[in-house]
């Protein structure tokens, strides 16, 4: 039976209608990423974003806001080249998946069947450990930062002084965040390759994925065309700063990652595949599901091979943030939705990680809570802590205990095996502390103790000890706030 003419041009147009619409009609409102990024980059002060979206699989978002160097006009763009900081771990995690599936590593042999040299301070976690172990963060050491940025170290000789920080918890007793088990993963992925870690994550990840503008090294993204600057943000105004330099300090597949949205975005959608790229095998199904699977817990949280493991609106998802000098990122997947978003930031503000947090609550439909705004008000609570704890150490000094000895008496050189040799010289009424990288002031506060200020670790109190005749010998200073402080010695050393 024919269709009367007009029914049959009416339900056309009404089948075009409804199928234009399925195709074209967005998953996601882009515009209110617009108007957070917007939002954000007024509050943080930030100089350059750049977001990826993907929803459905489909890449719904890739965009640039701001600039890349406050004082310069190049505007950021889907290609321009960020430091992704700790993002990197899930890189790592990669590397040693893939030398599990050549058969060069497993993650449940020890480290030390592979690497004879390698020594913690605790020997029965130096029998144990474990790829699974280092990438899971259960070693039982703290974080340890301060080494990573004070002392210039190779890789080899990063790894001879993890022997000398001692742990505050048992080997796999807790989850705690550390980049140098990272750093030592990364290092055995590339030795278990017979080549350099940057040469395995450019092989075995950044060509199969296609992330062709993708590298490891300071020096590299300097040289691209498109390059993001890092920015110091100091009373609202934001400046750039120097790169930091992974390979300086002997470490990197930490953090030293540098991509952009659109490599990103081929990243995120990989991780939400099945370990394969155009049909071709980038990881096997077994190591592909072993880099996604908890390792340790922390509170509600979980802990992939670089991944946080959290679940919301009864998705799993996968998610990890990044910070190093003058960069911060934030990526998100929705694995089950194939649904993710990557934000990056050429300055250490809490933008990226808000921007995220927004998303997820409108795709998820779960209650919205504006988090730029609230993490502002969380920074400005925190500042005003500080600057309250200041007063109340300022106002602990004893009106009279002047410093035992002449401040030269304190100069000179001091050991510890961790570190090395350092310098302590006299700048007016101030000593100052030479590390390879940078320099601790400490000013005078009671009797033999010296306070300084670190970026990292925040206040510092340096205790000088004397022998019986009135000699100083030893210096002891909080490097690392859940361990007791390290003691460098008088001289010595090698």
């Amino acid at each position: 039976m024919k269709l009367p003419r007009i029914f049959a041009l009416w339900l056309l147009a009404v089948c075009s209608a409804f199928l234009t619409g399925q195709v074209s009609a967005p998953a996601f409102d882009v515009s209110t990423v617009d108007a957070d990024v917007a939002h954000a980059m007024r509050v943080f002060h930030a100089p350059g974003v750049a977001v990826g979206i993907l929803v459905d699989g489909k890449v719904v978002l890739a965009k640039g806001y701001g600039v890349r160097r406050v004082g310069s006009p190049e505007a950021v763009g889907a290609d321009t080249l960020f430091d992704i900081g700790s993002v990197t771990k899930s890189f790592t995690g990669m590397a040693v998946a893939a030398m599990v599936d050549d058969g060069k590593l497993d993650f449940d042999t020890p480290v030390v069947q592979y690497l004879p040299g390698f020594r913690l301070y605790d020997p029965i976690a130096t029998q144990l450990i474990t790829p699974r172990d280092l990438l899971g963060h259960r070693s039982g050491l703290s974080r340890y930062d301060f080494i990573r940025y004070s002392t210039h170290l190779t890789p080899d000789e990063l790894i001879q002084r993890l022997r000398y920080l001692e742990p505050n918890h048992t080997f796999r007793e807790t989850f705690q965040y550390n980049n140098l088990m990272y750093v030592v993963a990364g290092d055995l992925a590339g030795y278990a390759n017979g080549t350099s870690w940057e040469q395995l994550f450019h092989d075995r990840i950044f060509v199969p994925l296609g992330m062709m503008h993708s590298n490891t090294s300071a020096r590299e993204i300097q040289q691209s065309p498109d390059f993001a600057a890092p920015h110091e943000i100091t009373k609202d105004v934001a400046a750039p700063i120097p790169f930091y330099d992974y390979q300086a300090f002997g470490i990197g597949p930490n953090g030293a990652v540098n991509s952009s949205i659109s490599d990103m975005l081929k990243y995120l959608a990989f991780h939400m595949g099945d370990g394969t790229v155009d049909g071709k095998v980038v990881l096997s199904p077994k190591q592909f599901a072993q880099i996604h699977r908890a390792i340790s817990a922390d509170g509600d949280l979980s802990y992939a091979m670089g991944w946080i493991i959290e679940h919301r609106a009864g998705y799993r998802l996968l998610l990890h943030d990044g910070s190093i000098n003058g960069f911060t990122t934030m990526v998100a997947l929705i694995p089950e939705k194939h649904t993710a978003i990557v934000v990056l930031n050429n300055a250490e503000t809490a933008l990226p990680k808000a921007v995220t947090e927004n998303f997820l609550s409108r795709y998820l439909n779960l209650p919205f809570h504006d988090q730029i705004d609230a993490v502002k008000q969380r920074n400005d609570a925190a500042r005003q802590k500080s600057a309250a704890a200041d007063a109340a150490f300022e106002a602990g000094r004893l009106p009279h205990a002047p410093a035992t000895l002449p401040l030269s008496a304190y100069a000179g050189e001091w050991f510890h095996p961790a570190f090395g040799k350092v310098s302590m010289t006299v700048e007016g009424e101030v000593l100052d502390l030479h590390f390879d990288a940078l320099t601790l002031h400490f000013h005078h506060y009671n009797y033999d103790t010296f306070a300084a200020t670190d970026p990292l670790t925040g206040r510092l109190v340096a205790s000088f000890r004397l022998d019986a005749q009135g000699k100083v010998t030893e210096l002891a200073i909080p490097l690392e706030r859940t361990v007791k402080p390290f003691v460098f010695t008088r001289g010595g050393g090698r």
